[in-house]
């Protein structure tokens, strides 16, 4: 639903009224009074995703940048970075400031509507955090993935700055002087980038398959939780409309056409390879990097997340070293008990 091309206008909120047209069809004189109303429902739900005003002062709106510029690495023009001033040499500045105490990470309500894909990239980000020893505060919001400048969970708001995914809150981090890859060489930075790169083409694509594409799955959880926070027909409108996106996302990258045992044999490659590369070491690479806490977020959350279908579950299951690696980050960081 979220236009990421959208650009808002410094001097103000830029509101698309209830009554602009989207298509041709909403102005034809022949078109039934129940389209008429559909229309005007996304109308709504598209006005919600343009609001740059917030009710309270903490929810201001965050501004990016028209034009490249750089801090320390940052590219502030990134659709995954935003920031809440427009004084480039302050940002700068600010960009080399340590980790300050009040950072907060945005994410849906875990209890009741956040999903497979979200809870996993979530997670990572926040075993990242306590892996970099970096204070912050977890902040539910049911519009976490509209706030977000990405539009992906979860975000960060460290100062003037709104990061959102994993690789470029650690790069955030790195240029604040923390980092968890700086005694790798070159080769290894590579190779970790490439099995991040293996994990978001076949884990995260995997999950989105089985919450939106398997009708199972998708009626019996994805539906409900996607929906919960929604007043209807707002909730039925945003969950079909999410679903068509994830449905053409996967499409341009075939996947959308493959069957359960197709989906669950790629996943098992994919384990299969992390796990000979981690073998019986502790960490990938010996000491904790992003790649170790990105694979504990989306392993811990396919073991302990409860769908009608736990074949890809049973999957991640065979691959003894990964559930290991998943159990120690849980243990050391989140002392869970």
């Amino acid at each position: 639903m979220i236009s990421k091309e959208t650009k808002f206008k410094k001097s103000g909120p830029s509101v698309r009224p209830l009554n602009s047209t989207r298509t041709s069809r909403s102005n034809s004189p022949r078109t039934r009074p129940r389209e008429q109303i559909f229309e005007r429902y996304v109308d709504v739900i598209d006005l919600k995703s343009d609001i740059t005003t917030f009710t309270r002062q903490s929810e201001r709106p965050f501004t990016n940048f028209d034009e490249e510029e750089l801090a320390f690495g940052v590219n502030l023009n990134s659709n995954k970075i935003a920031c809440t001033s427009d004084n480039k040499k302050k940002l700068i500045l600010m960009a080399q400031e340590p980790w300050p105490d009040n950072v907060k990470l945005f994410q849906p309500y875990e209890v009741e509507q956040i999903l497979l894909p979200d809870n996993a990239s979530c997670l990572a980000v926040q075993a990242f955090l306590k892996m970099c020893n970096l204070p912050f505060e977890v902040e539910m919001r049911w519009n976490a993935e509209f706030m977000s400048p990405s539009g992906r969970v979860p975000f960060i708001k460290c100062g003037a700055f709104v990061v959102s995914e994993l690789e470029p809150v650690a790069q955030f981090a790195a240029n604040k002087g923390v980092s968890l890859c700086g005694q790798l060489s070159s080769e290894e930075k590579a190779e970790m980038r490439a099995y991040m790169s293996l994990i978001t083409n076949v884990l995260v694509n995997a999950e989105l398959w089985i919450s939106w594409i398997d009708d199972e799955t998708y009626n019996a959880v994805t539906k409900v939780r996607n929906s919960s926070v929604y007043p209807w027909p707002l909730g039925w409108i945003q969950t079909r409309t999410k679903r068509n996106m994830v449905a053409k996302r996967l499409k341009a990258l075939h996947w959308h056409d493959k069957t359960l045992d197709q989906v669950l044999a790629d996943v098992d490659q994919c384990c299969n390879s992390l796990s000979q590369r981690l073998g019986d070491k502790d960490y990938f690479f010996g000491t904790p990097t992003e790649l170790d806490a990105l694979v504990f977020g989306h392993v811990f959350t396919v073991l302990t997340t409860r769908l009608p279908r736990r074949r890809l579950a049973e999957t991640i299951r065979k691959h003894a070293p990964l559930l290991a690696l998943a159990r120690r980050v849980d243990e050391t960081y989140f002392k869970r008990p």
